[in-house]
């Protein structure tokens, strides 16, 4: 199967404490920031439909 392919940045803002508690939570999942991030994205679409 293909993995899925990054062609855009995303930029944007958050608390310290938001940054810091997501930097935490990927760390604990074994990830990294951006994976953690897109799958928290891909998850609010989805859900979102």
């Amino acid at each position: 199967m293909r993995g899925h392919v990054h062609n855009a940045a995303v930029r944007f803002r958050v608390s310290d404490a938001l940054l810091a508690a997501a930097t935490a939570k990927a760390k604990q999942e074994g990830m990294s920031l951006s994976e953690l991030l897109r799958h928290a994205v891909r998850r609010e679409v989805r859900d979102a439909a």
